[in-house]
């Protein structure tokens, strides 16, 4: 027994005879086991026989246990779910989707669900889902919720996919692993359908429709309907109308096509049945009805209908039975049944005169043509062709064809069109077809077409006014003389139309779909002008005079100085030629006389300069080209003006030279009536063009595009030895782009006397560091572009280095910018005065177009600064003021250099203080200036300082003791005794100094105005 197979576990008895069962009986359990064995041994055999027991060899048996209903598995509880769609925006809906666990529950599954697109997309129908889902102990299902969205889209079934992972612990198995989720579309689509098929009838019988599809055919030349099982009208709508009810069918929004099909040969052989999928200028094939121009006798129609539920989703399509238009009844039949062709027209051209109530003073047109089933009539003063085109609502027809009567009232171009904003003709107010006028059923553009028919007389009549010039222009008609003068004021005028008439008729089997007969005309129409002028009209002599010629006008315009400017030409009618003037014989003596003139009595202070411009080398007649001019500009040059021409004749057999050889004769005179006025320019739109000044420390922000702005660096102190940079640019925020370029022309440096501040009103007489005044301590022009050599070099010694950007090579990413300029300056020379001594500078530019930029050359007179556009802000102050001078010394004049700044010149100016750091002042030499380098008017100021405060220390000595005071006086008398006597010395050494090389150091004196040249 120490084998463990066989280890004693349980014995059972049992009894057997010849054959009996031992029954081993198995306890289940809930957890899954892999295998199981166990043996059955045969032993101890007992028996009441005399014989005994005994135990056969096959004595063991091996049972094996497999356990596979607690094996675990993991699955979808089914493969199928359904969710309806939600019905509103926003809305979500939710399917739950069971996940289970079956058989041995005792240990941990970790199993992953996703989803799949199928027919529906993850974002738009659903949203996605993947998760784990961890079966613990005991868990046998799990829920999976996904969300179904609402996508307005009318559509057919849609589907996903969720998907079941295996266990990832490696414990329990996987099975239906896929499953399939529908979303039911609430809104699905060809849902709604008529109960019935819709039946084609003519609109004649629209009320009638019960006994219209068995026995009576359509008529040519009238509308035919569509009549659906949802229309009222519908023979059996008793028993549809209550389906269309609950289906929810708006017959309002029905979809309609039609289709056509040519009329049948004589052998009976039918065509196939063509969708009508043109629209005309006036009809639609998509409507309840299509109009007669899409059918003639004999035609197969057909409809097709599309229900519309209430919320507008269209259903299915149902077909009408196929009806054949009435060969034997129509609205207007031709003579003789299968001809082609086109009947006569009748076209009128009438002027209504100055009593016409509503169409005074214009062109009345008139075309009449008859009416045929089946037939648009196309009316046209431009040629007609490519019907496929002109007749669709193409813009090509707007274009092409402006006096036809394929426009629509909105689109006619011209006073008046052939088609009007009525829809009813006045003289069928009577006597009318069903639903004739009705625009409902048939559109306010196809009745506004059909107003011109009169269906009762079979008659179109197509009728429109226009203008003179509208005829010229827009119709393409002429003009030309027909006949001799009349008498001695009136002539024969006539005007020539064209006119273009088409019949044009529906071919579902012709090239484009139309078949057309075409006609041409011309419209005369004869005037009779009392001023028997017209432009394309010659003037003719008067007949009394001797000689006879003719004047044409060919051009009239105003010249840029306003003047009139007229060319003529003429014809002589004898041998001979007309001359401007002749210089022999007697003619000589009375030249001025028999010269060639214009005169106008209209305009008696009017002259003109009359030229003749070329003539034909020919004494037989010839043709000659003539120009006037008038010599000054008035406003209105409405008027008669006489031509008096000088005839030459000569011989019959001489021949042309150069100069002619004629005999003058009397003048011949011509009057030419023109209406000609100046016309005003527009208002020009100005604004203000802003600029700015800074004054800049570093180099590498003077030479920027200035795009990150300046900020604080241009409110900087320089201390000495420091680079002054100065800038004026436009204002970003008006950015010309490249075409204004600002342009620095003159730069003044100055500082005030006794703390004055320069400032720039030429109005009270200030004009900055312009103009000398005894306000101003010292004033330097350091740098002028079109008179260098007056500029100032140096202060006393030390330079100014005053150089502009142009003149600066390593400055020419500034010069390129357009809107700016800049220049440059040494500080050393502002610190050789005292410090409370405030500098300033004062710029003067100009902004010119790009095209009078002259970037870089200065200009010599002030004269020609000017700029295309107006910048009301360029100088600073309110006005430019010029005023007239005489000597720029006195105060009260206006300088040169200040009169042409403002706008009317585009010339601006810019002051700004330059603040200086004395902080940093270098020991020393600058000490040295301030006693040996100052002027004798500052050396002046300085002592005047000195005895102010000695005179205070006086007058508290005063109080202390008399004696103090005695002596005060005598030491003060005697300083002032020693300064007058260096005052005349320093006087003397500016006087020789005056012819030096620097002419802009203007020193103030106490008694006297000395200015130098700007």
């Amino acid at each position: 027994m120490s084998d463990p197979t066989r280890i004693h576990l349980s014995s059972l008895s049992c009894q057997v005879r010849r054959r009996s069962q031992c029954i081993l009986s198995l306890v289940d359990d809930t957890l899954y086991e892999e295998g199981e064995e166990l043996r059955l041994v045969l032993g101890y055999p007992k028996s009441d026989s005399q014989f005994g027991a005994s135990v056969g060899a096959l004595n063991e048996t091996l049972v094996k246990i497999k356990d596979t209903a607690d094996k675990p598995i993991i699955r979808f509880l089914g493969t199928k779910f359904s969710v309806s769609e939600p019905k509103e925006s926003g809305a979500v809906a939710i399917v739950s989707i069971p996940v289970v666990r079956v058989g041995d529950t005792s240990k941990v599954s970790v199993v992953r669900v996703h989803t799949k697109d199928g027919s529906a997309i993850s974002g738009e129908d659903y949203n996605p889902v993947s998760q784990d889902i961890e079966f613990k102990q005991g868990d046998k299902e799990h829920v999976v919720e996904v969300e179904v969205l609402f996508d307005g889209v009318r559509e057919m079934r849609e589907a996903f996919t969720l998907h079941l992972k295996p266990d990832e612990n490696m414990v329990a198995e996987t099975q239906v692993t896929k499953v399939i989720v529908y979303i039911e579309e609430t809104n699905s689509m060809a849902d709604v359908t008529f109960p019935s098929l819709p039946h084609v009838v003519s609109l004649l019988h629209y009320d009638d429709v019960t006994r219209t599809p068995e026995n009576l055919q359509p008529p040519a030349g009238y509308p035919v309907v569509c009549v659906t099982a949802c229309n009222t009208k519908y023979p059996d709508y008793d028993k549809t109308g209550s389906i269309c009810v609950s289906e929810h069918i708006n017959n309002t929004l029905t979809r309609y096509r039609w289709l056509i099909s040519a009329p049948a040969g004589p052998d009976g052989v039918t065509s196939p049945m063509r969708e009508v999928d043109f629209d005309t200028f006036f009809t639609s094939s998509k409507m309840i009805t299509l109009d007669s121009v899409y059918f003639q006798a004999g035609s197969r129609v057909q409809c097709a209908a599309r229900a519309v539920n209430s919320n507008g989703d269209e259903g299915l399509e149902l077909s009408s039975p196929i009806v054949t238009i009435n060969k034997e009844e129509g609205m207007c039949q031709p003579r003789k049944m299968g001809t082609v062709g086109a009947e006569p027209f009748s076209a009128k051209l009438r002027y209504t005169g100055a009593d016409d109530p509503k169409h005074p003073n214009l062109i009345k047109v008139t075309v009449t043509m008859p009416h045929i089933d089946g037939m648009l009539p196309v009316i046209s003063t431009r040629p007609l062709m490519n019907f496929e085109l002109t007749l669709s609502p193409d813009g090509t027809r707007v274009g092409n064809h402006r006096c036809s009567n394929l426009l629509d009232y909105q689109e006619v171009t011209t006073g008046h069109g052939f088609i009007t904003a009525s829809t009813r003709n006045p003289e069928s107010m009577g006597d009318m077809a069903p639903y004739q006028f009705s625009s409902s059923l048939r559109g306010n553009s196809t009745l506004r077409f059909y107003r011109n028919l009169n269906l009762e007389a079979c008659l179109w009549e197509f009728t429109s006014y226009y203008h003179m010039s509208e005829l010229l222009t827009d119709c393409g008609g002429t003009i030309g003389t027909d006949g001799q003068v009349l008498n001695l004021v009136q002539s024969y005028v006539t005007l020539r139309v064209p006119l273009y008439v088409s019949y044009v008729f529906h071919s579902p089997v012709g090239t484009g779909g139309w078949q057309h007969f075409d006609l041409q005309s011309e419209l005369r129409l004869t005037f009779v002008y009392d001023t028997a002028i017209l432009w394309k009209d010659g003037i003719g002599s008067p007949p009394q005079a001797e000689l006879q010629g003719a004047l044409y006008p060919t051009s009239m315009r105003i010249n840029e100085q306003g003047r009139l400017v007229v060319n003529f030409r003429t014809k002589a009618r004898f041998r001979g030629l007309f001359v401007e003037s002749h210089s022999g014989g007697r003619i000589k003596r009375a030249a001025t006389s028999m010269s060639s003139m214009v005169m106008s009595v209209d305009h008696p202070g009017l002259t003109f300069n009359l030229t003749l411009v070329r003539s034909e080398p020919t004494y037989n007649q010839p043709v000659q080209q003539w120009t006037f001019t008038s010599d000054f500009a008035v406003r209105d040059y409405s008027g008669t003006y006489t031509v008096k021409l000088i005839p030459c004749t000569t011989a019959q057999n001489m021949e042309y030279t150069l100069p002619p050889v004629c005999s003058p004769r009397e003048p011949i005179t011509f009057d030419l009536d023109i209406r000609f006025q100046q016309v005003s320019d527009p208002v020009a739109v100005e604004f203000s063009l802003n600029t700015q000044m800074f004054l800049l420390s570093k180099r590498s922000l003077w030479l920027s595009d200035g795009s990150m702005g300046f900020g604080q660096e241009s409110d900087v102190a320089f201390s000495e030895g420091d680079t002054v940079y100065g800038r004026v640019m436009v204002d970003p925020v008006q950015n010309l782009g490249d075409s204004f370029y600002c342009s620095i022309e003159k730069v003044f440096l100055c500082t005030g006397a006794d703390g004055y501040v320069p400032k720039y009103n030429p109005t009270k007489f200030e004009f900055g560091c312009l103009a000398d005044s005894p306000s101003l301590l010292y004033r330097f022009k350091i740098i002028d572009k079109a008179q260098p050599e007056t500029q100032a070099h140096a202060f006393g010694d030390v330079g100014f280095k005053a150089l502009l950007a142009v003149d600066d090579p390593s400055a020419l990413s500034l010069v390129r910018q357009p809107g700016s300029d800049g220049f440059s300056l040494d500080s050393r020379a502002m610190f050789q005065v005292a410090a409370g001594r405030e500098w300033y500078i004062h710029t003067i530019y100009t902004v010119r177009s790009k095209e009078n930029a002259n970037r870089g050359i200065g200009k010599r007179s002030l004269e020609y600064h000017s700029l295309v556009t107006t910048s009301n802000d360029l100088a600073l102050s309110p006005s430019g003021g010029k005023a007239h001078r005489s000597r720029r010394s006195a105060p009260d004049e206006i300088p040169e250099v200040a009169e042409d700044i403002g706008a009317d010149n585009n010339r601006g100016t810019n002051i700004m203080h330059i603040a200086l750091d004395r902080g940093k002042r270098r020991a020393g030499g600058s000490n040295e200036l301030l006693t040996d380098g100052l002027e004798p008017s500052e050396l002046n100021a300085v002592e005047e300082e000195e005895g102010l405060v000695t005179v205070v220390g006086a007058l508290v000595g005063l109080l202390l003791t008399v004696l103090i005071i005695v002596t005060i006086i005598l030491v003060l008398r005697s300083r002032q005794k020693d300064g007058k006597v260096g005052w005349r010395e320093g006087v003397q050494e500016v006087v020789k100094g005056s012819v030096s090389t620097e002419p802009m150091l203007v020193v103030r004196m106490q008694d006297c105005h000395n200015s130098s040249e700007v």
